[in-house]
């Protein structure tokens, strides 16, 4: 098994890295066709070359290491709707991303994919641009320009350009291997009165310690998640809360996490993963319909808290110290083992397999691809400075 993880990873790594000119190419050839076009006809055919891509990344990731999904709460409804959501995930891992392709794959939005991520991302040879122009939006720690990401929102509200945008709140991934991180999050929380208002067997977040009436009111430090930051999601739902049907709030974690002494542990990251080491992902979503979601600033980090709270209690069940309720959680909790057809990702493979061809196999091939490589890679990074994206 070594050796064969060994393999996929080498091949999987060549061929995902490898194929990026090839790949820069075929955008390069619809971005001129369409330019006299609607932006949504364009963002229509990226959004096919950009679905072929990640399902080349999930033939490696999912179809080739076997990796059991299971999926929880709304999953089964949720995915059976084409619609337009923003997507809050937990973040602990390198994969969490591809847990996107997995969850989006399943409901037929693989395309729609668009995240918000650091900027320091942009320094990724030919992809740094290519996200940008996929309708990913760049932002800063540290040095937030609002306006930057209003501008890549607003081209987002266009009606005929379906989404899902990702956005982990954390900011920063979870591992219980940096306590120091996880120290300042817990440190934020109390320097902000970040509070839970219990009642009813429900847990309700308030700022500045107001609390509903009648209900106790205690200091919430999250065992399981970092603080989320408000920002940037308020940002998001201000300008999109009327394009979007939902928001689907995800949670995912990685089978095998915590040791036979109950001690958490790092989630796999991408290495491993790609190796096999990971046999399991449960994913948990909750669709909520935007209606519920405040618009208000203020309203929305007591609503955000509230829901990092109760994704807290859901991941007592995963990172138990009782090995017992770990290995029962699927049966407890009404988890589905939800599979993947193989021809969904194969066929992605055997179409850049072929696309290889002509680029490996003849001197013209050859002078295009280093052409592509290297003046894609220069004039991506110029693209990017000029217009100072984020």
């Amino acid at each position: 098994m070594g050796v064969i993880g060994c393999m996929r990873y080498a091949l999987g790594s060549v061929m995902m890295v490898g194929v990026a000119p090839e790949y820069l190419g075929v955008w390069l050839v619809w971005r001129g066709v369409s330019l006299a076009l609607p932006p949504w006809v364009y963002q229509w055919g990226d959004d096919k070359l950009y679905s072929l891509y990640q399902r080349l990344v999930l033939f490696f990731f999912e179809t080739c290491t076997r990796v059991e999904v299971v999926m929880y709460g709304d999953a089964d409804e949720a995915l059976k709707k084409k619609e337009s959501v923003l997507y809050l995930a937990n973040h602990q891992s390198t994969v969490d991303w591809l847990i996107a392709d997995m969850v989006a794959l399943r409901g037929g939005s693989l395309g729609h994919l668009r995240y918000v991520m650091k900027n320091t991302l942009q320094l990724m040879p030919l992809y740094g641009h290519y996200f940008y122009a996929h309708g990913c939006i760049y932002v800063k720690r540290g040095n937030f320009n609002q306006g930057k990401m209003i501008a890549s929102l607003d081209y987002l509200r266009n009606p005929n350009i379906p989404t899902w945008l990702i956005i982990f709140p954390e900011g920063t991934r979870y591992y219980p291997g940096t306590p120091k991180v996880i120290q300042n999050s817990e440190q934020f929380a109390r320097d902000h009165n970040l509070q839970i208002a219990c009642k009813r067997n429900t847990v309700t977040a308030d700022v500045g310690g107001r609390a509903g009436q009648g209900a106790a009111v205690q200091s919430l430090i999250l065992q399981h998640h970092l603080v989320p930051k408000v920002k940037g999601t308020w940002l998001v739902t201000k300008h999109l809360h009327d394009k979007f049907d939902a928001l689907y709030d995800v949670s995912v974690f990685y089978e095998g996490t915590v040791d036979q002494s109950g001690v958490r542990g790092n989630a796999p990251q991408l290495i491993e993963f790609l190796l096999g080491k990971c046999k399991r992902v449960h994913i948990h979503i909750r669709r909520i319909p935007m209606s519920e979601v405040p618009r208000e600033e203020d309203s929305l980090r007591a609503w955000l808290h509230n829901l990092y709270a109760e994704k807290d209690k859901l991941a007592e069940h995963f990172f138990s110290k009782d090995a017992t309720q770990r290995a029962t959680v699927q049966k407890t909790l009404g988890g589905r083992v939800s599979h993947l057809g193989l021809w969904s990702t194969l066929s992605s493979f055997i179409f850049f397999t072929a696309l290889s061809v002509p680029f490996l196999c003849t001197k013209m091939g050859h002078q295009l691809y280093l052409h592509l490589l290297m003046y894609g890679t220069m004039g991506s990074y110029a693209w990017l400075a000029i217009r100072s994206v984020c």
